[in-house]
């Protein structure tokens, strides 16, 4: 095409850019390795708050012994609810007989803590029931209730809480 003032106009380049075809095929590929990626990562989740939840049972099963050399008095982890509405509370011995639960439902041994839900602070993590006590009680000087609390993940990670009957040793098994 001529110029006014005479001569030729220089070549245009090739347009940039991506085609459509393109710009699909990296969609695609973007939505395959999503959909491979997120369910791995949401079971590391959920296996990461089973383990969180078992530490943190261990944990209050560790204070509790603490509590009862500090008061001089029995103090007791008590499990109530099922599944994800299982609550974990403090209780001390308030006549100095050792908690028992039907002190605990008369008010003579009164709550430390107030109950925590445990799926409130780890969603998804349930304490099963397997047969294990619902109350593990610690003395400042006696042996503490022995046995196990098991715990499971939403994506079916089980763990393990033990209380060793003659030493007071807590315990956390996968």
């Amino acid at each position: 095409m001529p110029r006014p003032g005479g001569g030729q106009s220089p070549p245009r380049p090739p347009a940039a850019g991506y085609t459509l075809v393109e710009a699909m095929l990296v969609c695609a590929i973007v939505a395959v390795v999503t959909g491979v990626a997120v369910p791995i990562s949401l079971a590391g989740v959920n296996r990461s708050r089973g383990w969180a939840g078992t530490r943190f049972v261990a944990a209050r099963l560790v204070q509790a012994r603490a509590q009862a050399v500090g008061h001089g008095a029995s103090v007791a982890i008590r499990f109530d609810g099922a599944g994800e509405l299982t609550t974990l509370a403090s209780l001390v011995d308030g006549n100095r007989n050792g908690v028992l639960t039907r002190e605990i439902d008369d008010g003579t041994d009164p709550p430390l803590t107030a109950p925590v839900p445990l799926a409130s602070l780890f969603p998804g993590v349930v304490i099963t029931d397997e047969g294990a006590p619902r109350l593990f009680s610690f003395s400042r000087d006696g042996p503490p209730t022995s046995g196990s609390v098991y715990l499971r993940s939403r994506e079916g990670s089980r763990f393990a809480v033990r209380v060793l009957g003659a030493t007071a040793r807590v315990r956390i098994e996968r």
